[in-house]
């Protein structure tokens, strides 16, 4: 994919790719600055988003949960916070309880040892 993107904006060859951009009121109901994967199509001026359906109802409801999952689990590995962590977890649309989180999240410690030096 890369490679594509360079070699389009390299030689100005108009190319239809999916991409992670800045939402930037593509999708009404998420920040600006959140990161979408949306149609785009690049040239030699780079990627531009094409304007996509409008979500709406559930639809709209999961991205923006899943939004913030993410939100919380890159807030939890900037301060190390393991309550964080499990929060980010527990708020997953396909985690069931917070029982459920934690288990993950004690079984990701124990599988990647070295997290423990995240969450100091």
């Amino acid at each position: 994919m890369a490679l594509a993107i360079m070699g389009a904006i390299a030689r100005g060859e108009r190319a239809s790719m999916i991409l992670n951009v800045r939402n930037r009121g593509g999708l009404v109901g998420l920040p600006d600055d959140a990161v979408v994967e949306v149609p785009c199509t690049v040239d030699a001026s780079g990627p531009v988003p094409l304007v996509p359906t409008q979500l709406t109802g559930h639809p709209l409801g999961l991205v923006q949960q899943v939004k913030a999952v993410e939100e919380l689990a890159i807030e939890a590995a900037i301060t190390g916070s393991p309550t964080i962590a499990l929060e980010a977890f527990a708020l997953h649309p396909l985690v069931d309880s917070v029982t459920t989180a934690e288990a993950l999240l004690t079984g990701y410690r124990a599988r990647i040892p070295s997290l423990d030096q995240v969450f100091r």
